[in-house]
């Protein structure tokens, strides 16, 4: 009887190794640089607002799709490109867009690689994405070449927007909400957050190479926290105090790195992940338009 159960019990360890295997190798990976692609059946005209539809080829000829959002004032200030998060779309900015439209400040909304409407078929953190955004510089400054550029990003937003402030200096300012300081350390909080604590770093670091390897870039590059020591650009950071999806430490550090001497960190008390402007009310949004209008 007890050779009987030993035997059980081998079967079952190794079937459960077979299945662990699986996931980290072939299912995990993908779930990492895969996220699900949604977009929203909102258009600029349905807020009346003036745009132009936009689409820019990157380097490695994936087509992006977004929205111009030209200026509803006599005058244009300057221009803000807007950046969502992870598994996020143009459209979720077209509020914001249009606020920013009646201050007299354009903005381009797109859906980044491996999202929305746009092409690829996977999201690398900021690695090809920082490439990408020059290319949408390209387009605007070939459009208008004396306007002020600057960038705004929540979430996985703000990682691609560090990321891109520290390549191209043709961006001059950026507003950074909510975001990470490495790749790897976020992976596992996440990973660590669905399965309520279960497993070990070093299967998420594996998770994350081989994820690498199938989206074709080098994880351990994807670093905001040593992208900060190189921006010289004036930052507003913001975070919430009850964000449990990127830890506020997180972004305590990346402002405290930050080589920029204009810079300033905004901590919305009750904030989470996705609802600063709600918990930091009117006062949040009012800091962060003045903050732009000071750099246009």
């Amino acid at each position: 009887m007890l050779k009987k159960w030993i035997k059980y019990i081998a079967i079952a360890i190794i079937l459960i190794g077979i299945i662990l295997f699986v996931a980290i190798h072939y299912i995990a990976p993908y779930g990492i640089v895969q996220p699900p692609k949604i977009s929203e059946d909102l258009t600029p005209q349905e807020l009346n607002l003036t745009s132009e539809a936009l689409e820019v080829q990157t380097d490695d000829n994936i087509i992006l799709k977004g929205h111009w959002i030209k200026s509803e004032t006599d005058t244009t200030l300057g221009l803000v490109i807007l950046l969502h998060g992870i598994g996020g779309c143009k459209e979720h900015f077209l509020t914001l867009s249009k606020d920013l439209a009646y201050e007299g400040i354009e903005s381009v909304l797109f859906d980044s690689r491996a999202h929305g409407e746009s092409g690829g078929e996977f999201c690398t953190y900021g690695f090809k994405e920082k490439n990408d955004i020059s290319k949408i510089v390209d387009l605007i400054k070939s459009q208008n070449p004396n306007i002020k550029i600057g960038m705004w990003g929540n979430s996985l937003g703000g990682a691609i927007a560090i990321q891109a402030l520290e390549k191209d200096k043709r961006i001059e300012f950026g507003l950074i909400e909510s975001t990470f300081r490495e790749l790897d350390e976020i992976v596992y909080d996440y990973k660590n957050r669905i399965l309520k604590g279960f497993g070990f770093k070093f299967i998420s670091d594996y998770a994350l190479k081989r994820a690498g390897h199938v989206a074709d870039f080098n994880p351990a590059e994807v670093k905001p926290i040593r992208s900060v020591k190189n921006i010289e650009q004036p930052i507003f950071m913001t975070h919430g105090d009850a964000d449990i999806s990127i830890s506020l430490n997180y972004g305590k550090d990346l402002f405290d790195n930050l080589k920029s001497q204009d810079k300033e960190l905004l901590i919305v008390e009750g904030g989470g992940h996705f609802d600063l402007f709600t918990k930091g009310g009117p006062e949040y949004k009012t800091k962060l338009f003045n903050f732009i209008k000071r750099q246009l």
